[in-house]
């Protein structure tokens, strides 16, 4: 795959799910990095991983989802759209309060998933601009 193609921090601790979505993402042609955890998602972007979009489930073992926002390895990794995706309901106003780009209730089907990730992937400037 070429540099300029999107790539996707997949972030969710269901293993059969995760399988699933990346799979998926990438029959469409997108980059997936995958992560169990938050503790993983800040490895990877530790290692200078720098998604286009970040798919954040918010029950993961040890740190939450909320954890990884509040922590600054989002902002290293150059501050990527968040979308959370939930079995659990979150409120708008905690979407706002952590300027999230997006929000899909599990289960949502997969068109809206990848519907969702080209909207904001084509709204952002591209790196340099």
């Amino acid at each position: 795959m070429h540099e300029d193609t999107p790539s996707v921090l997949l972030v969710e601790d269901d293993e059969s799910l995760r399988r699933i979505l990346s799979v998926h993402l990438r029959s469409q042609g997108y980059r997936v990095d995958e992560a169990s955890s938050a503790e993983d998602a800040v490895r990877i972007l530790g290692g200078g991983v720098r998604p286009g979009i970040v798919l954040l489930d918010l029950n993961l073992p040890g740190d939450t989802g909320w954890d990884l926002l509040r922590g600054s390895a989002l902002a290293a990794a150059g501050s990527p759209p968040v979308v959370i995706t939930s079995a659990v309901t979150v409120s708008p106003v905690r979407l706002t309060e952590f300027d999230v780009a997006g929000y899909l209730p599990k289960p949502f089907p997969l068109e809206t998933l990848v519907a969702t990730i080209e909207r904001l992937i084509t709204s952002r400037p591209a790196a340099g601009q």
